[in-house]
């Protein structure tokens, strides 16, 4: 069992590290994919931002060029200095405008042929600035025909910085469709890593699923060969037992028989025959016991029927010299019913309980049995309560193990197979014995046996 125990324990580790591992590789590719698209995100986020500032600055020189064409046109029809004045001012502001464009959107410049295109505008607006000098200081002399003369000029240049703009435009604008079109991209191929994870995890699952049923599968089926094999064996150990035990009463009748005869021959040696005497006796009791286990072990105990009210009643029969001459109180309150266990077998085990309770009593207390059953759902509850020395947890847990006694109450008679009858006779019968006990206080056993078919119920 132990090696099946292991076999198990590995096995059940090993599915552990790969259900780790799988979702160790989920996380860490989930955590990268969502990286990645940060990443993505963030620099296309930085090319639209790029591209709308971009686009809006070139717009502005554009809207600078064309106005300070119309304000050169009004300096030109206008004949008052005063008016002329006020347009030179305004076609300095509109300068001054158009140089904060260009110094913001110098930074800016990063696209494929952007560098070419703004250069050529730099080169066209720097081209057409001595021109429109010189059609301003010909119209300050009202010299209007020369300077529409030299502003015809100066048009060919604005509509090749026109044609600049544009270009800047389509350049900026070709980028950004760039930039929503691998966003599209990033959205899909996300989509479809996601959608392959998701498919892979689920083939892994059930790929784990599958083994583990195996592994459980397999599991079960050692188990059961296990417990085949161990109920085989315990049934030789039981029958080991049982010839032991049986080969052992003649040579302890011929011992008994030949202490019998020295004691009389002897008279000076009663005290030493006296000891034989009991060790040979101790030395029945526990050959009884064997064999009563042994007989347990056979399978007589299933297909029994008995009634815990009518054992309780013979156990108080039987036992009554006894409790009365020890002055062990005795009471019963049990519900009569029908019960899966032999009413031979149940009394034996009742009476070692109500036997054990009545030898370990407290001298200094009067002591008190109590057996009560009753019937709770499908399972019928008999309890066998006394307030004896009690059990430490240790021994407890113990008490049921054979040959097991306490140190402190070595000196008492008994075989140390009492305890370990009752638990086979319970669990061949289908149910199941617990212990309650406090040092010093008392001891409760709980016997659960199920119902026999007509008076099972539910709760």
């Amino acid at each position: 069992m132990a090696a099946i125990n292991v076999s198990k324990a590995q096995n059940w580790r090993l599915v552990v590290i790969v259900v780790v591992a799988i979702v160790t590789l989920l996380t860490v590719t989930n955590g990268f994919s969502l990286y990645e698209a940060r990443k993505a995100h963030t620099e296309v986020d930085s090319v639209v931002d790029n591209s709308m500032k971009s686009i809006e600055l070139v717009h502005q020189m554009r809207v600078d060029m064309y106005r300070q064409q119309q304000l050169v046109d009004a300096h030109i029809v206008a004949t008052d200095a005063a008016i002329m004045a006020e347009a030179e001012a305004k076609i300095a502001a509109v300068d001054a405008d158009f140089a904060a464009a260009a110094s913001a959107y110098e930074p800016l410049v990063s696209f494929a042929g952007e560098a070419a295109a703004w250069q050529r505008l730099k080169d066209d607006v720097a081209a057409i600035r001595k021109p429109l000098a010189g059609t301003l200081a010909l119209s300050r002399e009202n010299r209007d025909v020369e300077a529409r003369a030299a502003m015809s000029g100066v048009e060919s240049r604005l509509a090749a910085i026109g044609t600049d703009v544009d270009e800047l435009v389509r350049i900026n604008d070709r980028e950004a469709e760039r930039a929503a079109a691998r966003i599209k991209k990033l959205q899909r191929s996300s989509l479809a890593i996601s959608i392959g994870l998701q498919f892979v995890a689920v083939l892994l699952i059930l790929g784990i699923g599958v083994w583990c049923t195996r592994l459980v599968r397999a599991r079960e089926g050692d188990v059961h060969r296990y417990a085949l094999a161990l109920e085989e064996h315990n049934r030789e150990l039981d029958a080991f037992a049982g010839r032991v035990a049986h080969d052992l009463r003649g040579p302890l009748s011929t011992i008994n028989l030949s202490v019998s005869v020295l004691a009389k021959r002897m008279p000076a040696e009663a005290t030493t025959g006296a000891i034989l005497e009991r060790g040979v006796a101790r030395m029945e009791a526990i050959i009884e016991d064997l064999l009563a286990l042994s007989r347990i072990g056979n399978g007589s105990a299933r297909g029994g029927v008995g009634d815990p009210a009518f054992v309780a009643a013979q156990v108080r029969d039987d036992l009554a010299p006894r409790l009365e001459s020890e002055a062990v109180t005795l009471h019963l309150a049990v519900e009569p019913a029908k019960v899966q266990c032999a009413e031979g077998l149940l009394r034996q085990a009742v009476t070692n309980l109500v036997d054990n309770a009545a030898r370990y009593r407290r001298s200094e207390v009067q002591a008190k049995i109590d057996i009560l059953g009753c019937a709770v759902g499908n399972e019928y509850e008999l309890r066998v309560s006394d307030n004896g020395v009690g059990m430490s947890y240790d021994e407890s847990r113990q008490a049921f193990d054979p040959f097991f006694r306490a140190l402190r109450v070595r000196e008492q008679k008994g075989t140390g197979l009492g305890l370990s009858i009752v638990k086979r006779v319970i669990e061949a019968s289908g149910g199941s014995v617990a212990v309650d006990s406090r040092l010093g206080q008392g001891t409760t056993f709980i016997i659960r046996l199920a119902l026999a078919s007509d008076d099972a119920r539910v709760s």
